[in-house]
């Protein structure tokens, strides 16, 4: 048997929590000496103890983690490891959500840093043409969820223009098509540019081919880093369109210059050159833009 102290080492738990879990209920102690008071446990009961940490870890309580060993024969292994995984799960998905949030106030931070002074991005005032796309759409729950979904929909979006016979172009097109900003709900579609003659082919299910429709102005930004980290980017774009006195008046269109965002393997690539391309005109009060 081993002294509390003793235990306490072993299992990488106060004493003064095991007296804690002793006095719930928790983990009794195998031996109270009766003249001494002093309590001593078995190397059996570490795993008892680990299996309280862990879940403690995990964020249920003392209460809910007495009921659940309260119960004995009636949980089993497989299911207390599924109740963990489902438990790490939630948790994982909250550290990225943190993370995707944490990226976007440094970048509202960096803006501040930047007002009065030369924007470290060059933005330029240019026409861009029509371009014929087969694209594919769909609405993306949340502004962290945008990268899995994205790479879903070029993934479904090669296989079935290969599936058809139709040969892309490049480079990649990501629109964002809402019109207010938003975090949830984004409607977005991934294009890739073919040839004019597709739009004769007939209609498919899996994909549209359309026109991609001129603009006589735009404003241009061309970023080269990581996709996690282009916000900063994409509000200096915005930052410059409001200082001139425009207004958007179609999506923001994401060109992946340096080729396929998410190649065969991958989820995203690690560094990309992108063009940002934002259609706009005068806005009808630049007093007030």
């Amino acid at each position: 048997m081993f002294k509390i102290s003793d235990f306490s080492k072993l299992g990488q738990v106060s004493p003064r929590m095991l007296r804690h879990y002793d006095q719930l209920g928790l983990l009794r102690p195998k031996h109270v000496d009766k003249w001494t008071g002093y309590r001593y446990y078995t190397i059996d009961q570490l795993g008892d103890l680990n299996r309280i940490v862990a879940l403690k870890e995990l964020g249920l309580t003392l209460e809910q983690i007495k009921d659940l060993l309260d119960a004995g024969d009636q949980l089993s292994s497989a299911a207390l490891q599924g109740m963990l995984a489902l438990r790490r799960a939630e948790i994982e998905r909250t550290l990225v959500e943190e993370q995707q949030r944490l990226k976007r106030v440094e970048a509202r931070l960096k803006q501040i840093e930047l007002e009065g002074q030369p924007s470290p991005y060059e933005v330029v005032a240019k026409a861009i043409p029509t371009v014929t796309v087969a694209s594919i759409s769909d609405v993306v729950p949340t502004m962290d969820e945008m990268g899995f979904f994205c790479h879903h929909l070029y993934v479904t979006l090669y296989a079935s223009l290969k599936q058809a016979g139709i040969t892309p172009l490049q480079p990649e097109i990501t629109l964002y098509h809402n019109e207010d900003y938003s975090e949830t709900d984004l409607q977005v579609e991934v294009a890739l540019p073919v040839q004019s003659k597709h739009l004769d082919a007939p209609r498919s299910d899996s994909f549209e081919v359309h026109r991609l429709p001129a603009h006589d102005l735009a404003a241009s930004l061309i970023y080269e880093g990581s996709y996690e980290d282009m916000t900063p980017a994409i509000l200096s774009l915005l930052n410059w369109v409001g200082l001139n006195g425009h207004v958007p008046v179609g999506p923001l269109r994401e060109l992946h210059l340096s080729g396929k965002a998410h190649p065969e393997g991958q989820q995203v690539v690690d560094s990309a050159v992108i063009e940002f391309q934002l259609p706009v005109a005068p806005s009808e009060n630049p007093a007030n833009a």
